[in-house]
């Protein structure tokens, strides 16, 4: 009976360990690194979006901007003077 409990307290204690010699689970490290390149991908596209806003705030584009706005709205204008006419 003594062998009997002794054999069964190693086979247990044994099976219990046996995922820790089992090594890394290569899923879970995959996952890991798509989450990270994902993460990585929408920063950059963050920050791509941040320099455009950025560069379309600068006084001199501002003042581009409303000269194109000016200019449409001329144009605007002329094309409903000729309608009317």
């Amino acid at each position: 009976m003594k062998k009997f409990l002794v054999t069964l307290l190693s086979v247990m204690s044994f099976a219990t360990a046996l995922p820790a010699f089992a090594g890394p689970d290569w899923q879970i490290i995959e996952h890991g690194r798509k989450v990270k390149a994902e993460r990585m991908r929408q920063e950059q596209a963050q920050r791509t979006q941040d320099e455009q806003q950025k560069t379309l705030q600068l006084p001199g584009n501002q003042t581009d901007k409303e000269q194109m706005i000016k200019a449409c709205m001329e144009m605007m204008n002329k094309s409903k003077q000729q309608a009317d006419h």
